[in-house]
């Protein structure tokens, strides 16, 4: 009979413990907050890192000339982008994006990118919204021999599962 009643106490610690932790994993999965806007006071969790990879592709992509990732599977038909300088959106369809893509790697032979790291997050006033951050160093390496360093920060703005904006910050080296 001890036996039993502790094997029950047991029993009932460790359904206790195991509620506690859930609990907490639930509460810490979510983090940051929303400091401005009419979304004032929301927060974020991770997102997934299927599309913090379909942001590294799309970097690749750009950075190898490969144009033929900009696809509607990929993309949605018109996207936003905010351009490393100025502070005016762009509005394009993706026939216009590719354009603009050619026109950046024009002065150049080559562009390389080191990114150091990439975090996916959903934001809580849209769960279908993901926002991949990831900061890198890009040189770029113009056609008369010189060579340009930046260091990036770029923000891509997933909306089910297809690019549907880009926001990109620079700091020149």
């Amino acid at each position: 009979m001890k036996k039993l009643f502790v094997l029950k106490i047991l029993a009932l610690i460790l359904i206790s413990c195991n509620s506690t932790s859930t609990v907490k994993s639930e509460t810490s999965s979510r983090g940051g907050e929303i400091l401005s806007g009419e979304n004032k006071g929301g927060d974020y969790k991770f997102g997934s890192m299927e599309m913090a990879n379909l942001s590294i592709s799309f970097s690749n992509a750009f950075v190898n000339e490969d144009y033929s990732f900009v696809t509607e599977e990929n993309f949605t038909k018109t996207m936003f982008f905010y351009p490393e300088k100025g502070l005016d959106r762009i509005e394009l369809e993706l026939a216009a994006g590719i354009e603009i893509m050619k026109g950046m790697h024009e002065p150049y032979d080559s562009i390389t990118r080191n990114i150091y790291d990439v975090v996916p997050i959903i934001p809580s006033y849209d769960e279908t919204l993901t926002i991949v951050m990831f900061p890198f160093t890009e040189k770029r390496y113009r056609k008369n021999g010189e060579v340009e360093t930046y260091r990036f920060l770029e923000r891509h703005y997933i909306k089910n599962g297809k690019i549907t904006g880009l926001r990109k910050y620079s700091q020149e080296e």
